[in-house]
């Protein structure tokens, strides 16, 4: 319990000077850690692999991400779906998805 709550007072302090370290470099910096940030805190989504994967068809549209209620990637993908991008990142996306673990009901967590 202990080590616990020492291991959150760390992750605190060290949030903290990362935040002042990115105020001082300027927004650039600033935005890059408010978006490792989100990153790091983001909710996991169970969503079936099965499905996820059969979305991933469609996915010059984005509708992976759109199932996985990723709602502002879904739009990013759907934005781009004239280019590479979408197809690409749907690629990785499935890259992602087919190694991993389903639990019994088949449920994966992005």
């Amino acid at each position: 319990m202990e080590k616990q709550m020492e291991m959150a007072s760390e992750t605190t302090q060290n949030s903290a000077l990362r935040t002042d370290e990115a105020a001082s470099h300027g927004p650039p910096w600033r935005l890059i850690d408010c978006a490792v940030t989100a990153h790091a805190n983001r909710v996991k989504v169970p969503v079936n692999r099965k499905a996820y994967l059969r979305w991933c068809l469609l996915g010059v549209f984005g509708a992976q991400r759109f199932y996985a209620k990723q709602w502002k990637m879904g739009l990013l993908y759907l934005v781009t779906c004239w280019s590479g991008f979408s197809i690409a990142m749907t690629m990785i996306d499935a890259m992602i998805a087919v190694p991993m673990k389903p639990d019994e009901n088949g449920i994966i967590y992005l």
